[in-house]
């Protein structure tokens, strides 16, 4: 652990914000819950939502990230790592060239038995291949490969001979992100790896004479009419869509987590106040501020000064880029900060950064603490769904886990009355907190990798992909969905609220919607 600097007052409570403000990632207090009085109407119109507005364009994905908007006063602010191609001598093997080739990474000795088969596939046609693609599948793949590449190796198979050797689409992949310097190079490393000559021309077609470049952009629109307020850029580094971060605005300053940098801007005309470097480039993580001081999980955790940028400290051992930082404050000890990490769930010392405690976890969701406990969902076997209990000697206890198997181990939970409600991994659910009973379950494959948000006594909840928002009952009695219409929302991002208008960024622009009862 590097520690520069441990002086001052730490403050234990959030900096002020407005009652009806969702001014940080998942909202003033990081656990999804809005604390907005507005009502939200109990059914959504046939017609559809209201639009209120929709902003000019904005890049979304590889162009732009996935970042949320938050919402503070009656203004809205968005982070974005704003790329764009421009002509180039340069070739470059970049994600969206291995996208375009629908590339996925397997074990060795699988790869070896995939290509062999698809190869020397039976003779058969229409459901009778079908029949033998999927008993291929159940006697080749665990469960886990079942559901993360299952489709995948069926389009190959269906593709059969006239799909690209695994051979070549590994060597490609190791080439990404280390650019040739111009398309003889490109063409020579394609001869030298001995790429037969039909997937050679495949790949010099699909690399483009073009690359990316990037500024760091925050945006300020006007709540009530979606116009440009203003707009803060400087030059950035190509990240595509690692970079999706979601900026926080506390006390009349925007902090957001850039390509490279943590930026600090006033939030009421855009000015710089300050910037400092991150350890790596392109965070998905969102930056936690608390009393003085400003939190990110940038490849290790640091604290950073919340007047100057100055770095306070480091802790390498918590790594992580995507989970945010959480602040966990229990009545039974001191408060904590929280990383899940890479593969690991790390109490720090928020003065020091010195490690407190490590318990299982690691992954991409953001924990939720209230009170004692502390809510987190990890893919890590046998962890899944797990609540986790402060005791006397300053150390978590495991009070129950709740573990299935599924794609993605992202969405964050939200504590409510009691009640744990989880939204993610192909479920529904709701779980008593004390006693880890199940008070019910949905199973639903169209749920999102996004965290749900609560408002008015309703979850708000993407499914397919965000396509559609779903209204359900925040209630432990049964499962009632109140309301569903459609938002085409980004299914990578997750939805804001603020006096009774829902915030969601759909590919190339932000859109406010009105939720509120018709008068």
């Amino acid at each position: 652990m590097k520690f520069v600097l441990a002086a001052g007052h730490l403050l234990l409570f959030a900096s002020t914000s407005w009652a009806g403000d969702w001014n940080q990632w998942r909202g003033p207090d990081r656990n999804g819950v809005s604390q907005d009085t507005s009502p939200i109407a109990n059914a959504f119109p046939q017609e559809g939502l209201k639009k209120v507005w929709e902003s000019e364009f904005i890049p979304s994905n590889e162009y732009g990230g996935h970042g949320s908007p938050v919402v503070s006063g009656e203004r809205v602010f968005l982070s974005v790592v704003w790329h764009e191609r421009v002509a180039s001598e340069t070739r470059e093997i970049d994600t969206e060239v291995m996208q375009s080739l629908n590339y996925r990474g397997v074990t060795p000795e699988l790869a070896k038995k995939l290509e062999e088969t698809r190869l020397n596939l039976p003779k058969l046609r229409g459901e009778k291949f079908d029949e033998w693609v999927t008993q291929w599948r159940k006697d080749n793949l665990n469960e886990k490969e079942e559901i993360n590449i299952g489709s995948w190796v069926a389009s190959r198979f269906k593709a059969g001979k006239t799909a690209i050797d695994l051979v070549w689409l590994d060597k490609m992949n190791s080439k990404q992100g280390k650019p040739f310097a111009n398309a003889a190079a490109y063409s020579k490393w394609l001869d030298d790896e001995g790429f037969p000559p039909d997937v050679k021309e495949k790949m010099i077609a699909l690399v483009p004479n073009t690359v990316k470049v990037a500024q760091d952009v925050v945006l300020c629109l006007d709540l009530a009419t979606g116009k440009q307020v203003w707009k803060y850029a400087k030059p950035g580094k190509p990240s595509g869509r690692q970079s999706s971060s979601t900026c926080a605005v506390v006390d009349g300053k925007v902090y957001a987590a850039c390509s490279s940098e943590l930026v600090c801007v006033n939030a009421d005309d855009g000015k710089l106040v300050w910037t400092t470097a991150l350890s790596i480039k392109g965070p998905a993580a969102s930056p936690l501020v608390m009393g003085d001081r400003v939190y990110m999980a940038a490849g290790v955790t640091c604290a950073f000064s919340k007047a100057d940028g100055k770095l306070l400290w480091e802790q390498k051992e918590a790594k992580g880029t995507i989970a945010s930082p959480t602040w966990w404050a229990p009545a039974s000890g001191k408060p904590v900060l929280v990383i899940n990490g890479n593969n690991a769930l790390y109490g720090l010392d928020p003065e020091t950064g010195s490690v407190k405690w490590k318990a299982e976890g690691g992954s991409q969701s953001t924990p939720v603490a209230s009170g004692d406990w502390l809510v987190l969902y990890s893919g890590t076997e046998g962890v899944g769904l797990r609540a986790y209990k402060m005791q006397a000697d300053g150390t978590p206890k495991t009070a129950w886990s709740h573990f299935w198997v599924t794609r993605r181990y992202t969405g964050s939970p939200i504590i409510h009355e009691g009640n744990v409600y989880h939204c993610c991994g192909e479920k529904h659910q709701c779980i008593d907190l004390e006693t880890g009973a199940v008070k019910w379950v949905v199973n639903e494959i169209n749920s999102t990798i996004t965290s749900p948000l609560l408002a008015d006594g309703k979850l708000l909840v993407y499914e397919n992909n965000g396509t559609h928002v779903r209204m359900v009952k925040a209630s432990n009695a049964a499962y009632e969905q109140m309301g569903r219409a459609k938002t085409d929302a980004m299914g990578c991002s997750s939805p804001a609220i603020a006096n009774g208008r829902l915030l969601v960024r759909q590919k190339d622009k932000l859109v406010c919607f009105d939720l509120r009862p018709l008068k």
